[in-house]
């Protein structure tokens, strides 16, 4: 990809945030944690009225050095911070890009930062450490409620910067611990506002209260994958295609202790950058992902969807072996379809129709 383009691309950050729901039972169908997603307001220049996880655009803030004195004033050195943000697997570019002044942070604890900041700003919660739950082996995230919530998320919203004095005035450290790698995803050139987006997973004992944003946020829910991709199915909610394949991932996993132990021990194997192609066929739209016999050398060859004069089923028996698409009819109805073994050792997603 040229450097123009990239240029062009926003780098943003994205959490996948879950928490154990108390009064579910384990069964075939049944999972003990929820999740939360967000509905964007119907204003919104991107994507309007979607279903998506807490998350935005990298602010300058979140590189400062200021942040790695408030770190240090915890007992908290860079070399820590790097044991916490660092993988020997590899990652996409966003993880690895160099800071933009020579004196910033390193990009893998500012996308945590952001992840953390925009959930603040957009949903009230607070992922924290203070002298007391600093040294928790838990692996669960932690958070704080007691301070003014509304205020600060105001605050915080109208200036980024403002993140690091909360916390400073709180004296408490963002729980850069509890983010676990998950994947990250590119904008396909078919779009005109782009982004690539670091997603990251953390998981709460227990599901904390709820301060929406109201310019940003319409409304928010914490609801079981399952319940939450049905629901899309129904055409209830629209999930963007990140959302669905995220969710539907979750599906592998019953218990919330099952899916936190798998991330934290998958993490080190990195991740491998999801850019969806869009391919037109008669009777809708696949997005071919990669791996994907048919995925092409250079996804950001055109901006306009690529004409295949084909239905998706006779695009699809095109493919030689391997296969790893999306296939919509429309925008709720989607079918994920990989029939290999991810090389970051992420599981594939199941179908939520046939659950």
């Amino acid at each position: 990809m040229s450097k123009q383009v990239l240029a062009k691309i926003r780098p943003s950050s994205s959490l996948i945030l879950l928490a154990k729901d108390a009064g579910a039972g384990v069964t075939k169908r049944s999972y003990d944690y929820n999740a939360l997603l967000l509905t964007r307001a119907s204003k919104s220049s991107f994507m309007p009225d979607s279903s998506v996880f807490p998350g935005g655009v990298c602010d300058a803030s979140d590189s400062s050095p200021a942040w790695l004195s408030h770190f240090q004033r915890h007992n908290i050195s860079s070399a820590m911070l790097n044991d916490v943000c660092h993988v020997k697997g590899p990652r996409p570019e966003i993880f690895n890009s160099r800071p933009h002044t020579d004196d910033a942070i390193d990009t893998s604890l500012s996308l945590r930062l952001t992840a953390i900041r925009e959930t603040f700003e957009e949903l009230g919660i607070l992922l924290c450490r203070d002298a007391k739950t600093l040294t928790s082996t838990s692996g669960y995230g932690q958070f704080h409620e007691q301070f003014d919530r509304a205020h600060w998320q105001h605050v915080v919203h109208n200036d980024a910067s403002q993140f690091l004095e909360l916390c400073k005035l709180l004296d408490v450290l963002p729980d850069v611990w509890s983010l676990h790698d998950w994947s990250a995803w590119r904008t396909p050139s078919t779009f005109k506002k782009r982004f690539v987006t670091a997603f990251f997973l953390t998981c709460l004992e227990q599901s904390p209260s709820l301060h929406i944003e109201p310019n940003e946020v319409k409304d928010c829910a914490w609801r079981s994958p399952l319940d939450y991709l049905q629901a899309c199915l129904r055409k209830e909610l629209w999930l963007p295609p990140p959302q669905f394949y995220e969710l539907s991932r979750c599906l592998n996993f019953g218990t919330l202790e099952e899916l936190r132990q798998f991330a934290l021990q998958r993490a080190s194997k990195g991740i491998v950058l999801t850019h969806p192609v869009m391919y037109k066929c008669n009777d809708g739209v696949v997005h071919l992902l990669p791996g994907d016999d048919a995925y092409p050398p250079n996804p950001d060859e055109t901006s306009d969807k690529i004409e295949t004069g084909l239905s998706v089923e006779e695009f699809r028996g095109q493919a030689k072996s391997k296969l790893h698409r999306s296939e919509h009819r429309n925008q709720h109805e989607s079918q994920l379809i990989i029939n290999f073994a991810p090389t970051d050792g992420q599981v594939n997603p199941l179908d939520p129709a046939q659950m």
